[in-house]
């Protein structure tokens, strides 16, 4: 059994790009099976939450499991082992000071006709919180989605996290809720848990603000409630993508790329290089990682070798390069295709990985050399591992502050201002047919413009 192999050049990169991203299709079935699950949240509340919970999770699961008690939240905290909780408040500390740096005040100024413009910072009233669980436990998606929440200063912060078999939410995720001082938390995942964070039941108030990652049957309810919360983005699988010189070490780039398969549900990992030495290395360094880690050769299924021809790799179109610089070839054309595919990680693992920073202009995260990997990111570097996915880098961002938060624009006029403006205003509002705008503003005009030449 071998890797996945590409061959890519400047005239094949969108052929290719179409081809890795194929199985990102809208799954109708999918769609159906969602919308059954939401509307029957809906209509039957918490019982349609137990039901789905006994089907999905654990079949004695009851009603008075669904909320989880403070006094487990507590105990989970205290009886965690202390190397990992002292792992949790590094990680939340870097979290939280990333985040700090992305909060701006409100804000007023004095515009050309002497208005007063500005804008208030507001933050969501009640944010729902979605952390994966079930078969694996992810404390870190706790603090990667309740730090910027509680840094944009959310009142009221809820988690929905599925419950293993023994219909109880996994103790680390418990321990990392009580280290945030976080006391609501329901044990419920899948699609039933964000109609009921949408549109609540008789134990779970509504959400304003829906945001975590979760499976396609999570990124679908998402897709379906938003309009009645809102959403940070429409999660997929997850990925990585390495760009390598030939002088990158492939022990390191097999590590990476195996760290990302084991994300399992999809997860792809991708190594673009133009070095066939390079690209054999890695591919055994991964068969024989796999077999050391116990790794199921399943995983490895979207893994693949994307390998550059450096003698006909000249610079794509997108990317500018001087006259003089003929050896920048093939990594210009991988620097083209990173940006048309958008990763949710990418990593540089070249001699000079800054040279290419500003040219990268579509990715979740960008790790720099060989010394970083995305592993540091989805734990304890500080940014937050929420990151767009499926090419949605293009137009999508990471997690932030700024999702909890709404700005309301704030205007008041002078008397001055009014008789500037008005004129402005009535001819555009004629252009456009809209007579009562400008009757509106004309009213203003006589009742609190500056009084015309020869008018009292």
């Amino acid at each position: 059994m071998k890797l996945k192999r590409l061959s890519l050049t400047t005239e094949n990169t969108q052929e290719t790009v179409a081809l890795l991203r194929r199985g990102a299709s809208e799954d109708e079935a999918l769609r159906r099976r969602v919308g059954e699950i939401i509307n029957n949240v809906r209509g039957q509340g918490d019982k349609a939450l137990v039901d789905y919970t006994r089907k999905f999770d654990c079949e004695d699961f009851n009603q008075g499991q669904l909320a989880v008690p403070a006094a487990e939240i507590k105990a989970a905290a205290l009886s965690a082992p202390e190397p990992l909780m002292e792992s949790l408040r590094l990680a939340a500390e870097n979290v939280r000071l990333f985040h700090q740096h992305e909060m701006r005040g409100s804000w007023t100024a004095s515009m050309r006709q002497n208005q007063m413009l500005g804008q208030r910072m507001i933050p969501v009233g009640r944010a729902g919180l979605y952390v994966p669980g079930g078969a694996a436990s992810y404390p870190s998606t706790v603090i990667m989605t309740a730090v910027p929440a509680q840094v944009a200063g959310v009142e009221e912060i809820f988690i929905c996290s599925p419950p293993g078999r023994d219909g109880r939410v996994a103790g680390a995720v418990l321990a990392a809720v009580g280290m945030l001082g976080i006391s609501e938390i329901y044990a419920v995942g899948g699609a039933q848990a964000v109609a009921a964070m949408a549109y609540g039941t008789a134990s779970i108030k509504p959400a304003d603000f829906i945001c975590g990652p979760g499976n396609a049957f999570v990124a679908e309810a998402k897709r379906q409630v938003f309009g009645s919360a809102g959403i940070d983005s429409l999660a997929g699988p997850s990925e990585v993508l390495i760009i390598a010189d030939k002088v990158a070490k492939p022990d390191l780039i097999a590590a990476d790329l195996l760290a990302q398969a084991e994300h399992g549900s999809g997860a792809m990992a991708l190594l673009v290089c133009w070095s066939s030495e390079l690209a054999d290395s890695v591919e055994s360094l991964v068969w024989a990682l796999a077999a050391e880690l116990s790794v199921q050769p399943e995983l490895l299924g979207r893994v693949a070798i994307i390998l550059i021809d450096e003698e006909q790799a000249p610079a794509p179109p997108a990317v500018s390069v001087a006259a003089e610089d003929n050896s920048r070839g093939p990594l210009d054309t991988a620097v083209y295709f990173s940006n048309l595919f958008a990763p949710e990680h990418l990593q540089i693992h070249t001699s000079q990985p800054e040279q290419v920073l500003n040219e990268i202009t579509c990715a979740g995260a960008v790790f720099l050399g060989e010394d970083v990997c995305a592993a540091y990111g989805d734990y304890v570097i500080g940014s937050n591992h929420v990151l767009p996915t499926a090419g949605a880098a293009r137009f999508a961002s990471a997690l932030s502050v700024e999702n909890f938060l709404r700005k309301v624009a704030v205007i008041s006029l002078t008397p001055e201002t009014i008789s500037q403006l008005t004129p402005a205003l009535v001819e555009i509002a004629r252009a456009e047919g809209l007579v009562a705008h400008v009757r509106a503003a004309e009213l203003r005009q006589k009742e609190f413009g500056v009084p015309e030449a020869g008018e009292e």
